[in-house]
């Protein structure tokens, strides 16, 4: 009987020794695994020093489960991960009603541009005043403020959306109604010299009300583009959803067109071919205008381009 005893004993001993080498192979830990009837039970002690050690605090206990790691590594790794991204949240705790979970972001960059889409989505969704961003300000209450200030704007001064000016450009309500009656004097001069030069038809109503519907689709001046500092467009076999995000940063950079969605192709040259379709056919459908989109890489290119024709036709 005694044999027996020694040998459940031993082989007893033989596997907490296979737990200690397993969970806690170099001793870093003081738990006694003699206390222990379990391998659970030994390895759950063994997570309380884990937590200890790793998040004294508790404060990744809402992204890192320490139940579900078998060694240490393992979870420091995770929790120091967790209070890095919990850097990015804190930065921008004032949104933390959109619930966006920073592990699920690879870095601070993709985390504030998910946070961002998410914002807009509520309260900008076409993201027509794009040039107000939302982590500008203290809270979500006052970047709508801002956005609903601007729509008035847009009531009292252009109801109907005639004139090229974003409100969302300026910070004063003043400078944005000098920048739309700018516009209003320019649509009357152009009237004027049509009814100087007897051009006043039916034919050039229409034309000059399409001249006007392609130009509203002008962008703020503060944002330029010049031809000596296109990229080159590449041809590249799998690439990576970065580069494809460069794609659209570089010929979508307003995401006008957002319908063209860069993800959804393997080569760049056929994603910035179909956004030239959709730019044919929103600013000039009946090809009124000797202007080529294929001689472009961005809209605003295009866009001025078609301006300049028009120009020339009104001297």
């Amino acid at each position: 009987m005694g044999r027996i005893s020694t040998l459940f004993q031993t082989i007893k001993d033989l596997n907490k020794d296979r737990w200690v080498r397993k969970y806690n192979p170099h001793q870093r830990f003081f738990v006694d695994v003699d206390w222990y009837n379990t391998e659970e039970d030994y390895l759950n002690a063994l997570r309380d020093d884990w937590k200890s050690e790793a998040d004294p605090f508790d404060e990744c206990d809402h992204y890192v489960d320490v139940t579900k790691y078998d060694n240490f590594e393992d979870y420091e790794k995770a929790v120091n991960i967790c209070l890095e991204h919990l850097e990015w949240i804190e930065e921008v705790s004032r949104y933390g009603d959109f619930d966006i979970d920073p592990q699920n972001y690879k870095n601070e960059d993709t985390y504030l541009d998910a946070l961002t889409k998410r914002i807009k989505e509520k309260y900008d969704l076409e993201n027509e005043f794009y040039c107000i961003d939302p982590l500008d300000y203290d809270s979500p209450y006052e970047y709508q403020y801002e956005i609903d200030e601007r729509i008035h704007w847009l009531e009292l001064y252009d109801p109907n959306h005639q004139y090229p000016v974003d409100p969302s450009e300026f910070n004063y309500e003043g400078g944005y109604v000098e920048a739309v009656n700018e516009w209003k004097d320019y649509v009357a001069r152009l009237d004027a010299e049509l009814d100087e030069e007897d051009l006043k038809s039916d034919d050039m109503d229409d034309y000059r009300n399409e001249a006007l519907k392609q130009m509203s689709r002008k962008r703020p001046n503060s944002v330029e583009y010049h031809l000596d500092n296109i990229v080159e467009v590449h041809q590249e076999e799998n690439v990576s959803e970065d580069d494809k995000k460069s794609w659209e940063d570089k010929h979508n950079f307003y995401n006008s067109f957002s319908s063209v969605d860069p993800t959804q192709y393997d080569r760049e040259l056929d994603y910035l071919d179909d956004l030239r379709k959709q730019w044919k056919e929103y600013y000039d459908p009946s090809d009124m205008y000797d202007v080529d989109p294929k001689d472009y890489d961005n809209e605003e290119e295009y866009m001025e381009a078609i301006k300049q024709y028009i120009k020339s036709k009104y001297k």
